[in-house]
């Protein structure tokens, strides 16, 4: 998986549920753990991805960098207001 895929897995963690809400897979630690292992081989670099335990000091730097990419995503596509996804 190149690495403009593993971004936009990263913006899909959190989408429209399909019913007027929002469903968020990084809404706890548990879910960036999960996230994590499922993406083990195309994270690189020094992180023992077996070992990967998500706190909330990572769950928050994790959703800061998926808002701004969401945000750059958003602005290239349209230069209305963000959704309610985005807005969060």
């Amino acid at each position: 998986m190149a690495a403009r895929e593993l971004t936009l897995d990263l913006a899909l963690t959190i989408r429209h549920d399909g019913h007027g809400g929002v469903a968020d897979d990084l809404s706890e630690p548990q879910g960036l753990t999960r996230w994590v292992h499922d993406h083990g081989d195309e994270l690189a670099g020094d992180l023992d991805v077996a070992a990967f335990a998500a706190d909330d000091h990572a769950l928050a730097a994790v959703r800061e960098l998926r808002a701004a990419v969401r945000a750059l995503f958003a602005r290239a596509v349209s230069p209305e207001a963000p959704s309610p996804a985005d807005a969060l």
